[in-house]
């Protein structure tokens, strides 16, 4: 392009042109990685478990607590990708085996601690209840961006960023202190309960609070790269598909059909969240609001539940609701947010896939 050779064009400014000269439609393959021989390599490893300390101060009463170490290893981003494209400035310059460090994602570790009981009386009422925190060190976040899939480790950083991990600017929020700070925060509370109050009735009843967020002052992995601009949302906010409110009930009727050593069924539970949002990027457009979603089932058992036949359907009321939303590959670009934060235009397509509908059936069980 002419405007690359113009002394008149900003420097800084060129290597925007020469993206948009560049830009031509992504295949299932690159050339980019033509002759290039790739070596990389690194070694992950981590001891993991379990450790719970539980007491009966009485035979109906139990209390615990536990701690957890959990795992996920690292790896690389392949998905389509041109090597490096995210972490080198120049657009023209060739990809090298120096670049393939740049794809790689970090191990993701977990630390989980709960508190609990458990009161039980003679089988006719139980309580459960507990309070949990998970704290995750380089978080794995697998984001579709609207042309390829990508995992990004969430980190935090010891000192104030000063809003720059919440800016558009590419390699702007760079920690400069410790980067050991874990990202992703889950904590709350649970409580269950089961009730039969005569014979063959037996009620349910769940709640959980959930407060599962992103810390502030987030950078890119423990060696404190910055984070991706497009993930501006994430600091401060609830994690995507995290409802803070979860209610859960149930009630099951088992009744004994004269002395025929038959039974029957009649089954109903029902789910309720709070709203959330279903984008790991947490554009608005990708919000759920709350919902509820209502499952029954009818049937006849036979004598010690030799045999079965059940009449059943999920999603009762036919509630639509979304479980993944996504940009739509290569429709336009930038949310509501963009626009409010950064100004332009804000003209992203978004699709979603849809969780199922109303569905029923019959169900014939047998034991031999």
């Amino acid at each position: 392009s002419p405007l690359l050779a113009s002394a008149a064009v900003p420097a800084a400014v060129k290597p925007f042109i020469g993206a948009i000269v560049t830009l031509t439609c992504t295949g299932n393959s690159t050339t980019a990685l033509n002759a290039l021989n790739l070596r990389d390599s690194f070694n992950d490893g981590e001891f993991t478990g379990t450790a719970v300390v539980s007491y009966k101060p009485t035979d109906r009463l139990m209390t615990y607590a536990s701690y957890a170490k959990g795992y996920k290893a690292g790896g690389y981003n392949l998905d389509r990708s041109n090597l490096g494209t995210s972490t080198r400035g120049n657009v023209f310059s060739s990809p090298t085996n120096a670049d393939a460090p740049g794809l790689r994602f970090d191990a993701e570790k977990v630390d989980a601690y709960e508190i609990g009981a458990k009161y039980n009386i003679s089988g006719q009422f139980n309580v459960n209840v507990a309070a949990f925190r998970q704290e995750f060190k380089d978080f794995q976040l697998n984001t579709f961006n609207g042309s390829v899939f990508v995992v990004q480790n969430i980190q935090g950083c010891d000192n104030d960023l000063g809003g720059a991990d919440t800016d558009n600017v590419q390699f702007n929020g760079t920690c400069v202190g410790d980067a050991n700070r874990k990202g992703v925060i889950s904590q709350g509370v649970e409580v269950e309960a089961t009730l039969s109050p005569i014979r063959d009735v037996t009620f349910t009843a769940g709640y959980t609070y959930a407060d599962t967020y992103f810390r502030r002052n987030l950078v890119g992995n423990s060696q404190g790269a910055a984070l991706d601009p497009a993930l501006f949302l994430l600091p401060g906010n609830q994690m995507s598909n995290a409802p803070k409110n979860v209610v859960t009930n149930s009630f099951t009727w088992t009744p004994a059909i004269g002395s025929s050593g038959l039974r029957g069924l009649v089954y109903i539970d029902s789910r309720t969240t709070s709203d959330y949002n279903t984008g790991s990027d947490l554009a608005p457009e990708k919000k759920q609001d709350g919902f509820s979603v209502v499952n029954a089932r009818v049937g006849l058992r036979g004598k010690d539940q030799l045999w079965a036949l059940e009449l059943w359907a999920q999603n009762v009321f036919n509630k639509d609701y979304i479980q993944v939303a996504f940009n739509s590959p290569f429709q336009g670009a930038g949310s509501i947010a963009n626009a409010q934060r950064f100004g332009g235009t804000s003209n992203a397509l978004y699709s979603a896939f849809l969780a199922e509908p109303r569905t029923y059936g019959a169900t014939l069980r047998s034991r031999f």
